[in-house]
């Protein structure tokens, strides 16, 4: 059994230096960059979150609405310079009709704005995966944009809506339906 002389080999200041630098560096990532992965984590899970769904859909629901508020004026004026009266039902019909429009389209983009933000969530958790395995991640098209295509959509469908509404045939024949609605009121009268 060899005792040898009691030498040992040291570890070269190179080696022990560079050593301190990752535990230094290790340490730094663990105080910083672990919370903030976990921040990223736990962000992409609300992103199923009811508080995460409401949100988007009811911003689409309120700029929707407003894109056919900003319209209504303008559309009760062209109404009433028609020669439609107010009080008629034919101006009523006209203003349901498209209260109607703006209920659908409403319907479209909250639903839309739905299937984006389950869309958006399902890649931030794909992407989440893909960092824990050291994968490249994706990068997604960022809500705004996405909201903003939406919103693109529903302001043609809009314009489309008051403008179908609008046309002289539209309001030709709202006319006549309310005259013949009218000859039919006060012939049922008449008989009774």
């Amino acid at each position: 059994m060899c005792g040898g002389g009691g030498y040992t080999e040291k570890e070269p200041e190179s080696k022990l230096a560079l050593a301190q630098q990752a535990a230094v560096s290790l340490q730094r990532y663990g105080q910083t960059f672990v919370p903030l992965e976990n921040a990223f984590i736990q962000d992409n899970l609300n992103a199923f979150g009811e508080s995460a769904y409401k949100g988007s859909m009811g911003r689409a629901s309120n700029q929707i609405a407003q894109m056919y508020e900003n319209q209504m004026p303008d559309y009760q004026k062209e109404i009433f310079t028609a020669g439609i009266d107010p009080t008629s039902g034919a101006y009523q019909g006209k203003i349901d009709s498209i209260q109607k429009a703006k209920a659908r389209s409403m319907g479209q983009g909250i639903s839309a704005a739905g299937i984006d933000q389950s869309t958006n969530a399902y890649a931030g958790l794909m992407n989440v995966v893909k960092a824990g395995q050291g994968l490249n991640t994706d990068v997604l098209q960022g809500n705004v944009s996405r909201m903003n295509d939406q919103m693109s959509l529903a302001q043609t469908q809009a314009s489309k809506d008051f403008a179908d509404r609008s046309s002289t045939q539209q309001i030709a024949g709202t006319i006549a339906g309310a005259g013949a609605g009218i000859y039919a009121n006060q012939s049922s009268k008449e008989t009774v």
